[in-house]
């Protein structure tokens, strides 16, 4: 019985290892902490701007977490950010604009914090990524060629 109840758990142990590396990017909590690792790694932003019991929020959490809106951690910083937090809500205000009145709202911005697309309210994996897709679009062609080498 002991080395069944062994065996089992290698099983386990050996199944969640796949797994593991399928998992999405851990999000950032902080704007400005978000804002100047971007601009120490070079990466763009992916905000989302939004509540923890909202199920539209939840869901885009979800689709990060299984990796299928794909943020991949060389280029992007992951920052989620709580609407009920007063002080995160002014920053947030302040430097993004998102028209719409669903959340989440969704903000890529390239390093140093400038807006390159934003949006509103539910969407499904397929949307989020013509909404990377529309943002890569937007970025300056140098910094295109910057990102390409």
């Amino acid at each position: 019985m002991k080395a069944l109840r062994m065996a089992l758990i290698a099983v386990a142990l050996l199944w969640s290892v796949p797994q593991g590396f399928a998992k999405g990017p851990v999000a950032v909590t902080d704007l400005d902490k978000a804002l100047e690792q971007a601009k120490t790694e070079k990466k763009e932003l992916f905000i989302q701007f939004g509540r923890e019991k909202c199920g539209n929020c939840q869901a885009l959490r979800s689709y990060v977490a299984k990796n299928e809106v794909k943020l991949p951690k060389d280029k992007f910083v992951y920052v989620d950010l709580n609407c009920d937090d007063a002080a995160t809500s002014g920053a947030f205000r302040k430097l993004f604009k998102v028209e719409g009145s669903t959340l989440p709202f969704v903000v890529v911005a390239d390093a140093t914090g400038k807006q390159l697309a934003g949006r509103s309210g539910f969407g499904s994996p397929a949307d989020y990524k013509k909404f990377l897709q529309q943002a890569q679009a937007k970025k300056p062609a140098d910094a295109a060629k910057a990102a390409a080498k």
